[in-house]
């Protein structure tokens, strides 16, 4: 099956949540997540709300990171959407779960961009892992 993206969607629980209210902080590990992926960093935008929360985005030549941020809960909402063979969206996400600190992770992949008929695309879900600690957690 070829496809011309993998699309991960990823739930992050009981992530630190001084981390996930740091807008600079939450930049820096999104843009090292960006490189743990082997992707093309083009530019970021990143907003901090008030009283707390971040949403932001990292724009890649192959796609795009984003995460958005619930500090009062733990929770991070994040994707992770690259194409191209040389990029690793698992290594983008494996990271990250570990850099918000996060004690657990519920992840789908999508693979997106599936010719279906001459010129109409669609999408499969291909993985869509149960709960999952995460060890070695980084806070």
């Amino acid at each position: 099956m070829k496809a011309l993206g993998t699309h991960i969607v990823c739930e992050l629980s009981g992530c630190n949540p001084e981390t996930l209210s740091d807008v600079n902080g939450v930049r820096l590990h999104l843009v090292q997540a960006a490189r743990e992926a082997k992707a093309t960093i083009m530019e970021t935008a990143f907003h901090r709300f008030q009283p707390q929360g971040v949403s932001g985005v990292v724009v890649l030549a192959e796609s795009h990171l984003s995460i958005h941020t619930w500090p009062e809960t733990g929770y991070a909402a994040m994707d992770f959407y690259t194409c191209g063979e040389h990029t690793d969206p698992w290594a983008a996400c494996e990271y990250a779960g570990k850099a918000f600190g996060a004690s657990t992770m519920r992840t789908t992949e999508v693979k997106r961009g599936i010719e279906a008929a001459k010129g109409q695309y669609t999408h499969v879900i291909t993985t869509d892992r149960e709960e999952r600690a995460l060890s070695g957690r980084t806070a």
